[in-house]
């Protein structure tokens, strides 16, 4: 399993008014599991589970991508990018 891979093209979310921008699917989930406003949503952990699954090859880092982009959309989250 590698250790990170890059996202094809950054993503930056906005939690309690700091801008974060993620680079890689390790990034996003040291920040997802760092800075999530709930940590106890059904949300994050789906998040979580898309990045561990793509670092693993059983889902693609666009697919994994978009899941993090919908989750923090549903949850409020400003998404850019």
């Amino acid at each position: 399993m590698p250790l990170d891979r890059p996202l094809p093209s950054p993503l930056a979310l906005v939690i309690n008014g700091s801008r974060h921008i993620i680079g890689s699917l390790r990034e996003a989930a040291w920040l997802l599991a760092d800075a999530w406003p709930d940590p106890g949503c059904a949300g994050l952990r789906t998040a979580l589970a898309a990045c561990a699954a793509a670092l693993e090859g059983r889902l693609s880092v666009d697919e994994a991508r978009a899941i993090i982009r919908s989750v923090a959309e549903g949850s409020g989250i400003a998404v850019e990018g």
